[in-house]
């Protein structure tokens, strides 16, 4: 069944007006489905169809068991694009998309933030994760172990650059060589692109989210930062002649850091250093751009929360949402 969903959602994205569905979102939808499916019926009742969504009473006492209202957003998105692909009556859909707009509103009111979100920002502020930076610059035994090293970096970079994971995803590539790919080769990773040697570097997002609604962004790294990426070549004995296609970021055991990887050490080295694991979404929310006045902006204030919103792959308008207006 989830194989007949996943087709039917991309068979629908062709002919839908905001484009494609990434994979990723497709891969959301179809485990969400699979997750309310064995929520409703079951961890091991056969699924061979909707049906069991026509029950609207028991889906709704299902979903209400799930604390956090994000995932009970989540699961009811997945349920909707699957009705909706599968061609379902109206009537069986409505209910639920009345749920989910209940579940949006919530989430608005509670500022964006899960509860999980809302304890770890009451406790961590910007400034505490500034001085367990600054604690960790001075410390001599920080490039002993690279996988520390590594997320100091990692740490370092989303105090200024609002990615995702996408730092897990980066590889080396010399300019000259970038701009002879195609652009099918240039989107098989994201890219650090030396622009000249390591004093010049840009990161090219290629693999993102959002990347087929915006497409291939470049972003200048600052020099601080590019001292910081030497450094790690420089820990790796990583020369520039050789490190074309290299991983930006490895593990003291010499695995590749991948989307998963900056999830599990970033927490990891957070909760050592802060005593929370912070997520790279909490970071774009704490080190966002805010306005003063929501309401009468600066152009200053606009032009920085557009940049931020340009990084991150999403409109100016989700950026002031859900990004924008956050207290230290």
């Amino acid at each position: 069944m989830e194989f007949i969903i996943e087709n039917h959602i991309r068979k629908f994205g062709e002919t839908r007006g905001r484009g494609q569905y990434a994979d990723a979102t497709v891969r959301n939808y179809v485990s969400s489905i699979r997750s309310l499916h064995k929520l409703v019926n079951g961890p091991n009742a056969l699924f061979d169809d909707l049906d069991w969504a026509r029950d609207h009473a028991k889906v709704l006492q299902t979903l209400e068991t799930k604390p956090n209202h994000q995932t009970r957003r989540n699961l009811v998105n997945g349920l909707i694009v699957s009705l909706q692909t599968l061609g379902f009556a109206n009537d069986i859909i409505k209910p639920y998309e009345d749920l989910r707009d209940a579940y949006n509103a919530q989430y608005v009111k509670e500022g964006h933030l899960t509860p999980k979100q809302r304890t770890i920002m009451e406790a961590v502020k910007k400034k505490d994760i500034l001085d367990f930076l600054s604690r960790e610059s001075l410390d001599p035994t920080l490039t002993q172990d690279l996988t520390r090293f590594s997320c100091f970096v990692i740490l370092s970079l989303h105090t200024a650059y609002p990615f995702r994971n996408e730092l897990g995803t980066m590889r080396f590539v010399r300019r000259v060589i970038y701009n002879k790919m195609t652009e099918e080769q240039k989107k098989v990773n994201n890219w650090v692109v030396l622009d000249s040697g390591f004093s010049k570097m840009t990161f090219a997002l290629t693999k993102y989210k959002t990347d087929k609604v915006y497409g291939i962004k470049e972003i200048e790294v600052m020099e601080k930062f590019t001292k910081f990426i030497l450094k790690v070549c420089q820990v790796r004995d990583l020369k520039l002649p050789d490190v074309h296609n290299q991983p930006l970021f490895v593990t003291k055991d010499g695995y590749e850091f991948n989307k998963n990887r900056v999830s599990k050490h970033l927490s990891e080295y957070t909760t050592q250093g802060v005593g929370h694991p912070i997520s790279t979404t909490i970071l774009a929310k704490m080190f966002g751009t805010t306005c003063q006045d929501p309401l009468n902006p600066t152009l200053d204030e606009l032009a920085r929360m557009k940049e931020e919103a340009d990084i991150r792959g999403h409109s100016l308008q989700t950026k002031f949402a859900i990004y924008g207006n956050l207290s230290d």
